[in-house]
């Protein structure tokens, strides 16, 4: 899987998650828990990181975190690494631990933390075990979860030192009462997601902020490629189309009315294929979204497709190409 290029600058604030290899599980065993945080808190304190939230599951792990040295990937290397090496001798599983490199998105500043803290303190209760349980069972599970931050929010004497509590006083200055506060504004989305900031995680692989701030962090990326070799497994940030410029660069070039792309049914042909492929690269719509908009197709069918595509079952690789690059120059009608 390409690698994320980095922005690094001091006191930057950064979303990052790190998943097992093939989303596969990296803690097995609450000794394993255990184990990473006490790495989470010698590479905090010897990276000087401050660190806000984070929240362990059982094939992944949420942290927020700044970098006052501008060192985030020194200090995620070191942490990753020494908790696969413990993975890899603990449970002899050979090979990688981690998906890839770790994911990082860079935060706009501190208006956006407190409800990444929330996101991040409720993901244990937004998994699909969880999805149709009542809300007196969701707050038990909530309170009740010991392997993240949240604990230390809602009672001091859970608090963990290396942990930092900063962001409670946007409550008040009294420790008691913003634990208080803190704790009703999270259960308030325990049945509820919190739309603002999923649509913030949602919009960019990169950055979580404003329309403008996201633009100039994609830019800036943009610009850190070089054309080298070393940039071949980078995966720098790509212009995104709406599906309807998808839609109607595929119906021209077959000569369709971009309504039949979107019928139920196999009446397009390649044409659906090629549009559905190109959706899935252009577009930051989920498969889901994809397979609705063209016809009411499954997420699985959308992955039949582009399977075929790669297999060369349905030979339009070449075409793909040459769609993107006329969408890329702006060429829709050529």
């Amino acid at each position: 899987m390409a690698r994320p290029p980095r922005i690094d600058f001091p006191d930057a604030l950064y979303h990052v998650t790190a998943r097992g290899n093939g989303r596969a599980r990296i803690f097995f065993t609450d000794a394993d828990r255990t184990r990473f945080l006490d790495q989470l808190q010698d590479n905090v304190t010897t990276a000087a990181v401050l660190l806000y939230a984070f929240v362990l599951m059982e094939n992944h792990f949420h942290l927020l975190v700044r970098t006052p040295r501008a060192n985030l990937s020194q200090f995620m290397q070191r942490l990753n690494t020494s908790y696969a090496l413990y993975a890899r001798y603990k449970h002899r599983r050979p090979g990688h631990q981690f998906e890839s490199r770790f994911k990082a998105k860079l935060i706009e500043d501190d208006t956006y933390l407190l409800a990444l803290t929330r996101y991040i303190h409720l993901n244990p209760i937004k998994i699909a075990a969880c999805r149709d349980l009542p809300r007196a069972e969701l707050v038990r599970l909530l309170e009740s979860y010991c392997w993240s931050s949240y604990p230390g929010y809602v009672d001091a004497k859970r608090a963990m030192e290396f942990v930092c509590f900063d962001v409670l006083k946007m409550y008040s200055l009294s420790p008691a009462t913003a634990r208080r506060q803190y704790r009703a504004y999270t259960h308030a989305c325990l049945l509820d997601d919190d739309g603002p900031i999923l649509e913030a995680l949602k919009a960019s692989r990169y950055a979580i902020g404003g329309e403008r701030f996201v633009e100039e962090t994609e830019r800036r990326l943009g610009a850190l490629r070089t054309g080298r070799s070393q940039d071949a497994d980078v995966a720098y940030p790509r212009t995104v189309y709406p599906i309807v410029e998808v839609d109607a660069a595929v119906a021209a070039h077959f000569g369709l009315d971009t309504e039949e792309l979107k019928r139920h049914g196999h009446s397009s042909g390649a044409a659906k294929f090629l549009a559905v492929e190109l959706a899935c690269r252009l577009t930051r719509a989920t498969q889901r979204e994809i397979g609705e908009h063209y016809g009411g197709i499954t997420s699985a069918a959308v992955s039949t497709i582009r399977r075929k595509i790669r297999e060369g079952k349905c030979p339009i690789a070449e075409l793909v190409d040459q769609i993107v690059r006329k969408l890329t120059r702006g060429k829709l009608n050529t």
